[in-house]
């Protein structure tokens, strides 16, 4: 099974026996086959048929709209699941205090014990980062994580290793011009900051594909408050994965010159880029204790050419494609697969069925 990308701007997609048509104008620029198509991911001016919608509905292909500039707008999906069960689970467990703290301890914990990890790999294989004291000081803190009495105190440790960290993170680019200081997200004034909002957004629609898939409602988490709008749940399961696939990717394709600085517009938009900017946006909830909460951009947005963007969509399927020892099943599964796995694992803790969760750390 496969996730595709639409990124032309003004294709159509139609469908023709049992595939679905890429066109513009009257060139056909891909086919896709149904019975190989998981998820399908459509950037910013793509249309579909009636035939398309009403195929993608009864084959239950999760179709995801995005921005052109890659903000997330929403998902058309068939009727929710039929597991009732569950989700009648979810808003008992959830909402006990007791429940929703264990729970957020471990879902933070593993995302502190995952910064560690890439901070690790980072003072391993680069001279003079001296990362040694933040190394230490994030493993005190996914510790205190760990058994942190109330969900507030958890948030502070949440936002203090996200501080740590990131000061760690911005020793380990090697690419000239690659400079990272702090998240801003909108707009995101340089490369890395474009790369990881970007990369945050297409995890997150991995995620809430996963949780849907379960039978989970998106919108009752344990340590994202809930709040209209807010899809807590899925954004609680994200938090362990940041790390782990995007903030590394993000430090891979920089410094394997995968990407460069070529790859990048520095521009004030037009006027739909303008518009576009103004819709609800996820990466507040993303950087939740990370940034102010109102940017002050100190310059102009950067983002992704057409052929940047492409290539950071590749190497972000190669990364979900990446074969890795899921630890709860001991078995070598995709990352995509881990993530729907944990989503399956919370399922058995809300049901009673095993004890504690255990969130996935990276080795």
């Amino acid at each position: 099974m496969s996730v595709a990308y639409v990124i032309e701007q003004n294709a159509s997609v139609s469908r023709e026996g049992e595939r679905l048509l890429i066109r513009k104008g009257t060139s056909v620029l891909h086919a896709l086959h149904l019975f190989k198509l998981e998820q399908l991911v459509l950037f910013g001016s793509v249309s579909l048929t009636p035939q398309a919608i009403s195929t993608l509905l009864q084959s239950g292909i999760d179709t995801v709209f995005m921005s052109k500039n890659g903000r997330y707008r929403g998902r058309l999906q068939a009727l929710q699941s039929k597991n009732i069960t569950l989700r009648c689970d979810q808003f008992s467990r959830l909402t006990e205090e007791r429940f929703s703290l264990e729970t957020s301890r471990g879902l933070i914990a593993g995302k502190i014990a995952n910064q560690r990890a890439v901070l690790l790999r980072l003072n391993r294989s680069r001279d003079g980062v001296e990362l040694d004291d933040s190394i230490l000081e994030i493993k005190r803190l996914a510790q205190q994580a760990a058994q942190a009495p109330s969900l507030d105190v958890l948030r502070g440790y949440e936002g203090r290793s996200a501080v740590v960290y990131f000061e760690g993170f911005a020793r380990g680019f090697l690419a000239d011009g690659a400079t990272f200081t702090k998240r801003s997200r909108r707009p995101p004034t340089d490369p890395v900051n474009a790369l990881l909002s970007l990369g945050y957004t297409l995890l997150f629609n991995t995620v809430m594909a996963a949780v849907s898939l379960v039978g989970f409602d998106p919108y009752l988490g344990c340590f994202h408050a809930v709040d209209y709008g807010r899809p807590s749940l899925a954004l609680d399961l994200m938090e362990e994965w940041r790390p782990v696939i995007v903030d590394s990717l993000v430090l891979s394709v920089f410094n394997l010159k995968t990407l460069t600085l070529a790859d990048f517009v520095t521009a004030p938009g037009n006027a739909d880029e303008v518009e576009d900017e103004q819709g609800p946006d996820l990466t507040d909830a993303f950087d939740r204790g990370q940034v102010e909460t109102k940017d002050t951009p100190s310059g102009l947005p950067v983002r992704l050419t057409d052929t940047g963007f492409r290539k950071f969509i590749a190497q972000f399927e190669r990364k979900m494609a990446e074969k890795v020892r899921h630890p709860q099943s001991n078995l070598q599964l995709s990352y995509r697969d881990c993530i729907r796995e944990q989503a399956r694992h919370l399922a058995r803790c809300v049901r009673g069925e095993e004890t504690a969760y255990q969130p996935f750390i990276w080795k």
